[in-house]
C-alpha cells in the first residue's frame, strides 16, 4: 500500500486556495440569518461564474470524449468523498435519461460504493487503491478518466490518473486549486476551476461541490447533445419503463411530429387525423419500437416501415436530426422540377479541399472536368484560433463555395466523395483527433474508408509529386503572412510522406521571410528613423511615407496605429505593410534602396529554410521539386529573388513549380487520382488523361504527366 505523496514536495494544506479564510469569517458569527442566507448565497454564485471561464477548456474535453464513446470507449470518474459522490450521482442518471449502456459510464469512488452514503475515513489517501481500481478496468486508449479533486492532490485520484497515463487512456483533472498535483502530472485536459475561499473554511462540498456537479452535469449532458441522445433540446433517447418515462415519451413524440405523424395501421401507414385516440395510439408506436421514442420519432416522421427505419437511423449514426436531412435530401432530389439538374448532378462527382492558414480559409470544390467553385472565409491556424472557430470557417466557407456551384439548386451539400483538410498549426495541436471527427460529421467522410484526408496546409502542396514521376521528393515553400518550409518524399507505395520541416514557428519566434518578417522590418526601419530625426525639419523617406500613407496616421501614431485595437489583429497589419515594401522595392523605376535591401534580406532567409532539408539524407534537389506557395510567392520579383538566393546556396533543384492556389491545386488532385464511379459506363484512363489536360484550372508552370499510372496507384498525401 503506497502512502500519501511526500508532504515535503506538496504545498501546504493552508497554502491551497479551498484552505483560505473567508472574506465573511470575522463577521460571520454576529450575522442574523438572513445575512447567513444572502452571503451564503452570493458566494455560490461564484461558481457558475468560474465554471463559465472554464468553459473552452471543458468544450475541448467533450470534442475528444465523444469519438471515443461513439467507438464504445468508456468514461470513468474517479474521485474521493463529496467528489465521488457527486462523480456517483451524474452517472447514475446516464442509462436512465439518455438509455445508455451502464458499463460505459462508471463513477470509481474512494471506498467503494459504501463511501457514497457513509464516508470511509483514510480511504482517499491511499494511491495504489486508486491505481489498482484502473488495472481491474483494464483501460484502452479508446477510454477516458476524469480525476476530480477540489485540493488536485487526493492521493486516490493521483494514482487513478497515473495508471490512465500509462493506459494510454484520455485523461482529464478538474480542480479548484492552482498550481495542483493533477495538473503538473501532465494531464491530457486540466481544468482548474477557482472560485476561492470556502463559506466555511475547507468544506470543499460547497462552491467546490458545486463547481464540480455543474462541470461533470455539462460534460455528460453535451457529450450525449453530441452524439445525437437528444433532438431540439428533447430526451428523444429515453427509455420509456415506468409511468412517468411513458408519459414523458408520448409527449416528446407529440413535440417532435406534431402534425406530421404517421401511424401504422393494418399495414398502411397514414397521417393521423383523430385526437381522441392519440395517446393509445403514440404509446402503441412505442411499444412497437421496443420502447425506443427516437425510433418512435422517426417512424412517425417518415412513416417509413420500422425495420427501414431502423437501418437508416443507423445510417445517420443514431441522430435524428440527420435522419430527418437524409430525408428531405432525398426528397428535394426527387421532385419533378428539379429532376433533369438532379440526373446531371448525380453523375458528378465533388471533390472538396480546404486550405487552412493563418489569414484565410480557402475552399475550392473540384468535379473531374477541373475548379468549379472556390470561397474564402477567416483564419483557420489551429495554434492561434479556437477549434470551434475553426469548423464554423470551414463550415462558412464550404457553404458559399457549394453556392456558387453553377446550375447548383438544392438547399443541401453536394456528397463529396473525397475531402482533403489541410490546416496550418496541425502538428502542434492535440485537437486532430476531435477535429478528425468534426470533419467526418460535417461532410460526410471517413478518415479510416480514406474518404477524408487530413494534414497540415503544406502538406497540400506534396500532390505536386504527381507532375513528375522521377522526382523522389519535393520541397514546399510557403511564404505568406507566415513562413515554413516542408519536405515531402516518395515512399515505395507511392504516398507522398513527409521527412523534414524548418520554419513556422509563429510570428512570435521566427517566421524570417514572410510577409509578417518583411512588414516588421520596415516598421523598425521606419520607427527608427522617425526617432532619430525627431525635432528636425526634414521631408519622409519613401519608405516613411508610403507606410504613413498606408496606416492613414501621422507618422508619431505609426506605433499605436499599428499596436492599438481593431478589427485586425496587429500581426495582420504588420504583415499588410509588405505589400508597401514589395511596391517600392519593386518599382518597375527607381526602386527605393531600404524597400529593396529588406526584400533581400528576407528572401535570403526563405533560402535557409530550404537549405537544411535539401540534403541526399532528406531531399536530393537534383532529384527533388521546388514547389513554392503562399501570397508573397505570387510575387514574381521576390520568387525570382528567393530562386536566386537558393542557386548562390548551390541548391539546384530538378523543377520548379508555383502554385497561386493550393485548394484549387489539392482539389483537383483528388478527382485527378480517385477511381473513376462507373455512372453510366467506366471512362477510359486515356479520356481522363485528355480531360485533365485540358481543364486544369490553376495555375503551374508544368505540364502533367504520367496520369494514367497515377490513377493506378493512386497516392495518398
Amino acid at each position: 500500500m503506497a502512502p500519501s505523496p511526500d508532504p515535503h514536495h506538496e504545498p501546504a494544506l493552508s497554502s491551497l486556495q479551498t484552505e483560505a479564510l473567508s472574506p465573511l469569517a470575522g463577521v460571520m458569527d454576529r450575522l442574523d440569518t438572513l445575512a447567513l442566507c444572502t452571503s451564503f448565497n452570493r458566494e455560490e454564485a461564484r461558481a457558475a461564474s468560474s465554471v463559465a471561464a472554464c468553459a473552452p477548456a471543458i468544450a475541448a474535453l467533450v470534442d475528444d470524449i465523444v469519438p471515443r464513446l461513439r467507438t464504445g470507449g468508456r468514461l470513468v470518474y474517479v474521485g474521493a468523498g463529496n467528489s465521488g459522490r457527486v462523480a456517483h450521482m451524474d452517472c447514475a442518471e446516464l442509462p436512465v435519461t439518455f438509455s445508455v449502456d451502464p458499463t460505459k459510464f462508471v463513477a470509481v469512488v474512494a471506498g467503494g460504493v459504501g463511501a457514497v452514503l457513509e464516508a470511509v475515513e483514510g480511504a482517499e489517501d491511499v494511491l495504489d487503491d486508486g491505481a489498482n481500481q484502473m488495472h481491474q478496468l483494464c483501460l484502452t486508449a479508446q477510454d477516458t478518466v476524469v480525476g476530480i479533486s477540489a485540493s488536485g492532490r487526493t492521493p486516490f485520484v493521483v494514482g487513478a490518473l497515473e495508471v490512465a497515463k500509462l493506459r494510454g487512456a484520455l485523461t482529464a483533472a478538474v480542480v479548484n486549486t492552482r498550481p495542483s498535483r493533477m495538473e503538473d502530472m501532465g494531464v491530457t485536459h486540466p481544468i482548474a476551476i477557482l472560485v476561492g475561499p470556502e463559506f466555511v473554511t475547507g468544506s470543499t462540498r460547497l462552491k467546490s461541490g458545486s463547481c464540480a456537479k455543474q462541470v461533470l452535469n455539462m460534460i455528460s449532458t453535451c457529450a450525449m447533445i453530441r452524439l445525437g441522445k437528444t433532438h431540439g433540446g428533447l430526451m428523444v433517447d429515453v427509455s420509456a419503463n415506468n409511468e412517468k418515462l411513458h408519459a414523458r415519451g408520448r409527449r416528446i413524440v407529440r413535440q417532435v411530429c406534431k402534425e406530421k405523424l404517421h401511424i401504422q395501421t393494418a399495414g398502411r401507414h397514414v397521417r393521423h387525423g383523430s385526437v381522441a385516440d392519440e395517446d393509445a395510439d403514440i404509446d402503441a408506436l412505442i411499444e412497437r419500437c421496443g420502447g425506443s421514442v427516437k425510433l418512435a420519432c422517426a417512424v412517425g416522421l417518415s412513416g417509413l416501415d420500422l425495420n427501414i427505419a431502423k437501418e437508416r437511423m443507423e445510417e445517420a449514426g443514431g441522430r435524428l436530426q440527420t435522419f430527418l436531412d437524409n430525408l428531405e435530401q432525398e426528397s428535394l432530389q426527387h421532385t419533378p422540377a428539379s429532376d433533369n439538374n438532379n440526373q446531371e448532378q448525380e453523375q458528378e462527382e465533388y471533390f472538396l479541399c480546404v486550405d487552412g492558414g493563418g489569414t484565410k480559409c480557402a475552399v475550392s470544390i473540384a468535379t473531374r472536368k477541373g475548379t468549379i467553385a472556390r470561397a474564402t472565409a477567416g483564419p483557420c491556424n489551429l495554434n492561434s484560433v479556437p477549434l470551434e472557430d475553426v469548423i464554423a470557417q470551414i463550415q462558412s466557407s464550404t457553404a458559399e463555395a457549394v453556392a456558387s456551384i453553377p446550375n447548383w439548386h438544392e438547399k443541401s451539400w453536394p456528397r463529396f466523395a473525397k475531402v482533403w483538410t489541410g490546416l496550418a498549426g496541425l502538428h502542434h495541436t492535440s485537437q486532430a483527433n476531435t477535429l478528425a471527427s468534426r470533419l467526418e460529421n460535417l461532410f460526410g467522410v471517413s478518415l479510416q474508408a480514406g474518404t477524408l484526408r487530413l494534414t497540415c496546409d503544406t502538406s497540400l502542396l506534396s500532390s505536386c509529386l504527381g507532375v513528375d514521376e522521377l522526382a523522389e521528393g519535393c520541397i514546399a515553400l510557403v511564404a505568406g503572412t507566415g513562413a515554413v518550409a516542408t519536405a515531402f518524399k516518395r515512399s515505395t507505395a507511392c504516398e507522398a510522406v513527409q521527412v523534414g520541416r524548418t520554419g513556422g514557428w509563429g510570428h512570435l519566434v521566427g517566421d524570417e521571410g514572410s510577409a509578417f518578417h518583411i512588414g516588421q522590418q520596415a516598421l523598425r526601419t521606419v520607427l527608427a528613423s522617425l526617432e532619430e530625426n525627431q525635432g528636425a525639419t526634414r521631408s519622409l523617406s519613401r519608405l516613411e511615407a508610403a507606410v504613413v500613407r498606408h496606416l492613414d496616421c501621422e507618422p508619431k501614431d505609426v506605433l499605436s496605429t499599428v499596436l492599438g485595437s481593431g478589427r485586425d489583429l496587429p500581426k495582420h497589419r504588420i504583415g499588410a505593410i509588405a505589400k508597401v515594401v514589395t511596391e517600392l522595392g519593386f518599382a518597375p523605376v527607381d526602386p527605393d534602396p531600404q524597400a529593396l535591401s529588406i526584400l533581400h534580406d528576407a528572401a535570403s532567409c526563405l533560402a535557409r529554410l530550404v537549405s537544411p532539408l535539401s540534403s541526399e539524407r532528406i531531399c536530393d534537389p537534383g532529384k527533388s521539386i521546388l514547389v513554392l506557395s503562399g501570397a508573397l510567392m505570387n510575387v514574381k520579383p521576390y520568387r525570382e529573388l528567393v530562386l536566386e538566393r537558393c542557386s548562390t546556396l548551390g541548391l539546384c533543384f530538378r523543377k520548379t513549380i508555383t502554385i497561386e492556389d493550393a485548394s484549387a491545386y489539392g482539389a483537383e488532385f483528388l478527382s485527378r487520382t480517385s477511381p473513376m464511379a462507373v455512372v453510366g459506363g467506366q471512362r477510359s484512363l486515356r479520356s481522363m488523361e485528355a480531360a485533365v489536360g485540358e481543364h486544369m484550372s490553376h495555375k503551374c508552370n508544368m505540364e502533367l504527366r504520367g496520369i494514367e499510372t497515377r490513377l493506378q496507384k493512386q497516392p495518398v498525401a
